[in-house]
C-alpha cells in the first residue's frame, strides 16, 4: 500500500494493530476496514475443491488489506484493525488454551478492534468475514448490522450498498451468490445472544465501550461451500470482492455527503 503507515497508539496495541494509512489532506473520510479473527484465531476451515484447506483468517486479511488500499487511492484514510497475520490486540500467555484464544481474550480482541474505530473517529466500519454451516452446499451473501442503536438506519444503509455491490462483484466473478439479505446481527453474536460486539451498543450492564460509527459485518459467502471457496480464494478472486466492498463503502459514504 503506497503510504507512509502509522500505528494510532502503539502502547495499546500489537504491532501491526490499529494501522492508519492517511490519503493526504483532502481525505473524503476515513473507514476502519477490520479483517476478521487472525492470529490463535482462525476463524472457520474451508476446503477447496481441488482440496486446499484455507482458514478464514488467511482470506480476511488479503481482502481487508486490497479494500484498505482501494479506500486510500479513492481519497480515504484507511485504518486497518490488524495489518498482519497476527490479533491486533496484545495476547497474554494466558490468553491462549490448547491452541486456542479464550473466550475473555476473544471478547477484548473484539474491543480493542472498537477502541481502534473510536480513537481512528472513522465515518464507517466495515468488517470482513465469511460464513460457514455444517452443509457444504449452503450458500449465499449477507450483510449484517445492529438494529439496537441510534445509528440502526445509517448502518443498514451501510450495509444495503455492501450487499449490493459485493452480489454484484461476486456475480462478475462468475459465481453468482443467493442474496441471503441484510440482517440484523441478534443471530450472530460471539456470547450466544444479542448484539455483535464490533456493530452493537454494549449489553445491558456492560461497560465495553460502543462503536461510534456506523458499521457493518459483511459475510460474502459461505467458506464450507467448496465452490465458492474455490472462486474466491485467488487473486482475481480477492481482487474483485475487495473492490466490491470498497465501492459499497464508497456509494455509502458519497450517498451520506449528498
Amino acid at each position: 500500500m503506497p503510504a507512509t503507515p502509522s500505528s494510532l497508539d502503539a502502547r495499546s496495541f500489537a504491532p501491526g494493530g490499529c494501522i492508519a494509512f492517511p490519503s493526504g489532506p483532502a481525505s473524503r473520510g476515513t473507514v476502519l476496514v477490520d479483517a476478521g479473527h487472525g492470529g490463535p484465531d482462525p476463524g472457520s476451515l474451508g476446503t477447496t475443491l481441488d482440496g486446499r484447506t484455507v482458514a478464514e483468517k488467511d482470506l480476511t486479511l488479503p481482502v481487508a488489506l486490497s479494500v484498505a488500499s482501494r479506500l486510500r487511492t479513492a481519497g480515504f484514510t484507511a485504518v486497518l484493525s490488524r495489518s498482519t497475520d497476527e490479533l491486533g490486540s496484545t495476547i497474554e500467555p494466558g490468553d491462549v488454551l490448547n491452541g486456542s484464544l479464550t473466550t475473555a481474550a476473544s471478547q477484548e480482541d473484539l474491543v480493542s478492534r472498537v477502541r481502534c474505530a473510536n480513537l481512528a473517529r472513522a465515518d464507517a466500519l466495515v468488517s470482513v468475514h465469511f460464513n460457514s454451516f455444517d452443509d457444504p452446499a449452503v450458500t449465499g451473501s449477507e450483510t449484517l448490522y445492529d438494529i439496537d442503536r441510534p445509528l440502526a438506519p445509517r448502518s443498514r444503509a451501510l450495509a444495503q450498498s455492501l450487499q449490493t455491490n459485493i452480489r454484484a462483484g461476486l456475480a462478475a466473478l462468475g459465481e453468482p451468490s443467493a442474496d441471503r439479505g441484510v440482517i440484523d446481527d441478534s443471530s450472530g453474536s460471539e456470547a450466544g445472544g444479542g448484539d455483535l460486539v464490533l456493530l452493537g451498543p454494549g449489553g445491558p450492564g456492560s461497560s465495553d465501550e460502543p462503536s461510534a460509527m456506523p458499521g457493518a459485518l459483511v459475510e460474502p459467502l459461505f467458506l464450507t461451500n467448496p465452490g465458492d471457496l474455490t472462486a474466491v480464494a485467488t487473486p482475481r478472486g480477492v481482487d474483485i470482492l475487495a473492490g466490491a466492498i470498497s465501492s459499497g463503502v464508497e456509494d455509502y459514504l458519497d450517498e451520506e455527503r449528498r
